[in-house]
């Protein structure tokens, strides 16, 4: 890996990981069509670093309102309203994906990182976000029950080719909940796993040789173009529609089969 490939990678993951298009897709997908070796680092380590860069992103934009969240939990929790605070929301929505991700790890490792199944999941994510806002529904505030179920997809999330920011964001919609406010719960629910997920790895961290700057570029390429990516979600959101990208997640989805099917041709 170069130095550039790092930036390549870094980039990849931090505007994947938030736009609604699966980062697990585009992490096979790219290293393959520019010949990314990681020879020369620990990929653990890297992969660390990467979601560390996200988890600065995110901690940019959010930090603020995620640390108000918190304190403004802790004092419900004092004068016993806790069980209805948005805090103890976000706490049950992110134990299905901790589960998930402890118990049913080895089988997503192992069974489901098939090019066909990521694609398939494109492109049923996709279909779910073109069909989400054409759904009327009652309005709605994030109930406990929405909170668990935008949880439980967000455990699905680990499947790859289905995107955590895509799916949480779509299934809050169906569920009634505002886009902006869907917005908002998807990314305040991705602070607390994207830091749960480089602490439990971090203890893989291995720095040696010359990859220690390979892995420091990766990590600010994706905290520069996790922000910007993040920044632009937000913004875009608040006057479209999910459509432009479930139209890019199918176009992937195709252009994944043909490839995996090209060899049997």
């Amino acid at each position: 890996m170069t130095a550039l490939q790092s930036i390549i990678m870094g980039a990849v993951q931090g505007i994947t990981e938030f736009l609604p298009i699966s980062s697990s897709a585009h992490l096979v997908v790219i290293p393959w069509f520019f010949n990314i070796s990681q020879a020369n680092v620990n990929p653990l380590t890297y992969d660390v670093m990467l979601h560390f860069g996200t988890l600065l992103a995110v901690l940019l934009l959010y930090g603020k309102k995620f640390v108000c969240t918190v304190i403004e939990g802790l004092v419900d929790f004092r004068d016993g309203r806790g069980t209805r605070s948005m805090l103890f929301k976000l706490i049950i929505a992110t134990i299905p994906a901790v589960v998930a991700g402890f118990l049913g790890k080895n089988i997503i490792e192992h069974y489901l990182r098939a090019p066909i199944i990521a694609a398939f999941m494109l492109a049923l994510v996709a279909i779910m976000m073109i069909l989400s806002e054409r759904i009327v529904v009652d309005r709605s505030e994030i109930t406990m029950p929405i909170a668990i179920a935008i949880g439980i997809a967000q455990a699905i999330a680990l499947v790859p080719g289905v995107s955590r920011s895509g799916i949480t964001i779509t299934m809050a919609i169906i569920l009634g909940i505002r886009k902006s406010e869907a917005v908002d719960f998807s990314f305040m629910l991705a602070i607390p796993i994207i830091l749960g997920v480089s602490i439990y790895e971090s203890r893989h961290i291995q720095f040696h040789g010359d990859g220690t700057m390979l892995y420091l570029f990766g990590m600010l390429s994706a905290f520069i173009f996790g922000a910007a990516s993040l920044k632009f979600l937000i913004t875009y959101l608040k006057r479209h529609t999910l459509d432009l990208f479930a139209y890019y997640r199918i176009a992937l989805a195709l252009l994944i089969l043909i490839f995996t099917l090209m060899p049997r041709l």
